[in-house]
């Protein structure tokens, strides 16, 4: 007897593009959040953005993206309350990437930010933007 086995679709086993991601960038900083969403557009990324922690939180939740780049220190509310609150949310919250940004080489912000599961921890003059979307391919194991 032969069994009827499902197979996958041609779709199913197509990789996965960068347009398949969303991508939120929470930055206060006018000039980071327009380079950053240019160059993950330009990449193919959906983009949404940004300029300070609660409007950040809202879309979050309301759009769900698979990656969040956040500033540490901004306005209404800083990156780390974000994060928190994000993480307090059963399901997609709890296992979202977050990369953290910040202008400080600050070891109780690292420490914090590690408690909650973020995917990296990057200071602001020690990258690249190719190096952010770089690392935001290969966690996503895009070429």
């Amino acid at each position: 007897m032969k069994k009827n086995i499902p197979h996958a679709s041609k779709k199913d086993l197509e990789p996965l593009k960068t347009s398949d991601y969303k991508v939120l960038v929470v930055e206060d900083e006018e000039a980071i959040v327009s380079a950053l969403v240019e160059k993950f557009s330009k990449e193919g990324f959906k983009t949404m953005s940004a300029q300070n922690g609660e409007d950040g939180l809202e879309i979050a939740l309301k759009e769900k993206p698979d990656m969040i780049i956040i500033d540490i220190i901004m306005p209404k509310m800083d990156g780390l309350s974000m994060m928190r609150k994000i993480r307090e949310k059963k399901g997609w919250g709890t296992g979202v990437n977050i990369i953290m940004l910040t202008n400080l080489s600050d070891p109780e912000s690292v420490s914090e930010a590690a408690k909650y599961g973020v995917f990296d921890f990057l200071v602001k003059t020690d990258w690249k933007l190719n190096d952010v979307v770089k690392l935001v391919k290969q966690k996503f194991n895009i070429e």
